[in-house]
C-alpha cells in the first residue's frame, strides 16, 4: 500500500513539474499582426486637415471574375462616417482597384499598383506579405477626389480589431 502511495505521489510531482516546464518554456503567442493593408486618411484640400467623410468602399476584382466585395461599411467597421480606411492587399496580385463613394453622391475609382514581397516577422507570427506602392502608377478618377498623395510607400502590418494603425500610406484630398 505504501508503495502505491509513493508511486502516486511521484506521478503527481512529475505531472506538476512537467506542466510547469511546458508552461515556462512555451513560446509566446504572436502579438503582432501578419495582415498587411494600405492605411488611407481623408483630408480637406482647402485646409489640409484630416476630415470625416461618409464613405462606401468596394474592392473590384482585377481578374474580371465578378467577385467584388464591399469593404466599408461592414460588420467590423459599421459606421460610414470616418477619417480613415484600411484597404487590404491581395498577396497574389500586384494591382488592386477600389471604388470609393463619398457622401452618397460621387464615386471615384483608385488603382494601386504595388510590388509584394514576403517578410519574416518572428517564429511565433511567421511570415507576412509586405508591399511597396509604385507611386508613379497610382491612378484615380477626379469626380470627388481632388488629389491623392502617397505619404509612405511601404505597406506594413495593421491590427484591425485593436484599432492600431501603423503609418499612413495614402492621403485622399476632398
Amino acid at each position: 500500500m505504501r508503495y502505491i502511495r509513493n508511486i502516486g505521489n511521484c506521478l503527481a510531482w512529475c505531472f506538476i513539474a512537467s506542466f510547469a516546464w511546458v508552461w515556462v518554456s512555451c513560446d509566446e503567442f504572436c502579438e503582432v499582426s501578419n495582415r498587411t493593408a494600405i492605411v488611407v486618411n481623408f483630408f480637406s484640400a482647402e485646409s489640409h486637415e484630416q476630415i470625416n467623410v461618409s464613405v462606401r468602399v468596394t474592392g473590384i476584382n482585377v481578374d474580371g471574375a465578378g467577385r467584388d466585395s464591399l469593404l466599408y461599411p461592414n460588420n467590423m467597421f459599421p459606421q460610414q462616417s470616418r477619417d480613415h480606411i484600411i484597404l487590404p492587399l491581395n498577396p497574389n496580385a500586384d494591382e488592386m482597384i477600389f471604388m470609393v463613394e463619398v457622401d452618397d453622391l460621387l464615386t471615384d475609382t483608385i488603382t494601386f499598383r504595388y510590388t509584394p514581397h514576403v517578410g519574416f516577422i518572428s517564429v511565433e507570427c511567421g511570415c507576412a506579405v509586405f508591399a511597396q506602392i509604385n507611386e508613379e502608377q497610382l491612378e484615380w478618377t477626379e469626380n470627388a477626389i481632388i488629389n491623392v498623395e502617397v505619404t509612405n510607400s511601404k505597406v506594413n502590418t495593421v491590427l484591425y480589431r485593436q484599432g492600431i494603425l501603423n503609418d499612413e500610406n495614402i492621403r485622399i484630398y476632398y
